[in-house]
């Protein structure tokens, strides 16, 4: 008997996370569970209306914004809303490269960067459309805080560690360009000690016939470039790189990059993800339930998911829903973000479907319907494993009897 009640207490241990693996299609997609409290949804007009398929209690039809795109609603403790690109190739090419080379990012970069239309993950991940750019600086080991570093030489023109500031020997000949030193401070970057960068100091080293990287020592950095769904670099995404890398200081390193061509298992979808606007075929989905009676939400609520919404917040771990962050507060986040977050790393197998042949037809709704409303913020869907605890409790009500 003790056995059993284990057996039966690990099974329900592990309920909540039945069927939460992620699928390889969630990088084609973007997904909301509408489990805010007050939000109500009826789904009968769309189980009634012409070409919408019904593939495992999940409802699939032509997307209001682009006909090309699936539309997917389901009901698991709640309403979710999936907007999918349908996969045209189960595999797709990268290209990519690595090296390793000297920067120190100047004043504003990440700033103008972000005005070329390059979103910033993080601190130094640059996205762009297909492009990713991954900049990993190295730390070095002179340093770890300012007062680690010190300056030395005849003229103080030399940012070295404190240790070594002591032992330093240079020429006692005042240079010109010494005073640009004025407009910085010796201090630890990334754990080098150097003169710090910015924009004033640099263009005084200019004026004076100075190459800053002679000045400013530059910590090594890791570089990974990766450009989706292409096969050869084009001029127009080496023109886009090679303008990111002018802002961040490193535009000559371009020419020397070789690029490797691979496979991936990543699904290639019928619509660039990379181009398509997620954000907006969400909002034309959303409103367009509301304007049909089906989902009863606030414009404000449709606001706030839309300003969160992006290619990949799909899934178990990234979709959208009503969650309590990490601050104590509830909001529209994606889930790995919300606090206390149980993420899984296992890959699930993608649903299959054919969309229909014509654009959705609502039938008329059965005014003895009642809407249907989330039953809590935090609920979890518990899927596919009522057959398992029916095996454990069945044995144990026999043995009872017995």
């Amino acid at each position: 008997m003790k056995r059993y009640a284990v057996a039966f207490i690990l099974i329900l241990a592990l309920l909540p996370f039945a069927q939460a693996c992620f699928s390889p299609t969630d990088n084609l997609a973007v997904e909301v569970y509408f489990n805010k409290p007050g939000i109500e949804y009826n789904l009968e007009p769309l189980t009634n209306a012409e070409n919408v398929l019904i593939e495992d209690g999940r409802l699939i039809y032509h997307s209001h914004y682009d006909e090309r795109v699936a539309v997917i609603l389901w009901e698991d403790n709640g309403l979710h809303l999936r907007i999918e690109i349908p996969v045209k190739n189960w595999n797709s090419t990268v290209l990519s490269a690595k090296f390793t080379t000297p920067i120190i990012f100047p004043e504003n970069s990440i700033e103008k960067a972000k005005e070329l239309g390059w979103e910033v993950e993080g601190k130094h991940a640059f996205r762009r459309e297909n492009i990713l750019v991954q900049i990993t600086p190295q730390k070095g080991r002179e340093c770890s805080k300012d007062s680690d570093c010190s300056t030395g030489g005849c003229s103080g023109e030399i940012c070295t560690t404190r240790e070594n500031a002591t032992k330093v020997v240079s020429i006692c000949v005042y240079r010109d360009w010494y005073e640009c030193l004025k407009l910085t401070s010796c201090g630890c970057v990334n754990g080098v000690c150097t003169w710090k960068p910015n924009g004033a100091f640099e263009q005084c080293l200019k004026e004076h016939g100075i190459d800053p990287n002679k000045v400013i020592k530059m910590p090594q950095a890791d570089v990974y470039i990766a450009i989706y769904g292409q096969k050869e670099l084009s001029e127009e995404k080496r023109a886009e790189i090679k303008e990111l890398f002018s802002v961040l200081g490193i535009s000559c390193v371009l020419e020397n990059i070789k690029f490797e061509k691979r496979v991936t298992s990543m699904p290639e979808g019928i619509v660039n993800p990379y181009t398509f606007n997620f954000k907006e075929a969400l909002r034309v989905e959303i409103e367009w339930l509301k304007e049909s009676g089906i989902l009863k939400i606030s414009d404000e609520d449709i606001e706030e998911i839309v300003k969160v919404a992006k290619r990949g917040y799909a899934g178990y771990n990234s979709h959208i829903g009503w969650y309590e962050t990490k601050d104590g507060k509830y909001a529209w986040i994606p889930y790995y973000e919300s606090k206390d977050a149980k993420l899984v790393k296992c890959l699930g197998k993608p649903m299959t479907y054919q969309l229909p042949k014509g654009t959705v037809e609502l039938g008329k709704p059965s005014p003895s319907q009642s809407p249907s409303t989330p039953k809590s913020p935090t609920s979890s869907a518990i899927c596919g494993t009522g057959i398992v605890v029916l095996g454990v409790l069945l044995p144990l009500s026999l043995r009872r009897k017995d």
